[in-house]
């Protein structure tokens, strides 16, 4: 299906196939099975395999490095649900590349010709590279759905609460390209509302408890920000830091 919607792209029936016909090979299978996969096919000296992972180093090709491959990884810090809506999505996006010399070249030019803003990433960068990116992807797309989950409670549905949310959502990505951080950082817990925070911190306890521990965690971690903004008097902070502990 994918090679009818490619002008002049062939389909093999085998993997091998592909390696043989190819001088560049990218692995596009689900990170724990690119070790595998690599392992099991014949390499030529020079030949380039590169694999999609965010978070699995080049360790990874040990047999086809052994053969003498040129090993490199391309991984997109986008979310892609699908192939309609990812390719559009690519042009801005951040590209993060491990690779060396002549491969490192090839890679960076693929990302620039896509669109992208390549980075060099090593090893040791990868696991908080790819956690930063499902923060940004998976688990924001949870957060969504929690925040818009949470309007049944009070009578309305989740689809109101997506509408929602989604439309806020735009509104802060626009806040952060425009002031950045801290500057946009908004709301109860950069104003110093001690009294709406307890006020969510009780309604949450009655009505919607399995999301309190989400809540008190995302408090913790954006108070700095809002500690760093500015705004905060020493008391109010010690006071938001108690209700939320």
């Amino acid at each position: 299906k994918l090679a009818q919607r490619l002008r002049g792209c062939t389909a093999y029936a085998t993997p091998q196939q592909v390696v043989d016909a190819c001088e560049l090979v990218f692995i596009s299978t689900p990170d724990d099975a690119i070790g595998q996969v690599a392992a099991g096919l014949t390499w030529r000296t020079g030949q380039g395999v590169v694999h999609c992972s965010g978070a699995t180093s080049l360790d990874v090709f040990a047999v086809p490095l052994a053969q003498g491959v040129l090993p490199g990884a391309l991984h997109p810090f986008q979310a892609v649900a699908s192939l309609d809506a990812g390719v559009p999505s690519l042009p801005g996006t951040t590209v993060g590349i491990e690779a060396d010399g002549a491969m490192r070249e090839v890679l960076v030019t693929i990302a620039l010709a896509l669109g992208g803003r390549p980075i060099i990433l090593t090893a040791a960068d990868k696991a908080l590279y790819h956690l930063s990116a499902v923060m940004m992807g998976n688990l924001l797309t949870g957060l969504a759905a929690t925040a818009a989950q949470l309007w049944e409670h009070f009578g309305a549905s989740r689809a109101d609460g997506l509408q929602a949310v989604v439309a806020m959502m735009r509104s802060v990505v626009h806040n952060l390209e425009r002031a950045g951080i801290p500057s946009a950082v908004a709301g109860p817990y950069v104003r110093g509302d001690v009294g709406t925070i307890r006020r969510h911190f009780e309604t949450l306890s009655a009505t919607a408890p399995a999301v309190l521990p989400l809540y008190r965690e995302l408090a913790l971690a954006a108070l700095p920000f809002g500690v760093e903004k500015g705004a905060l008097t020493h008391d109010q902070r010690q006071a938001i830091q108690h209700l939320i502990a």
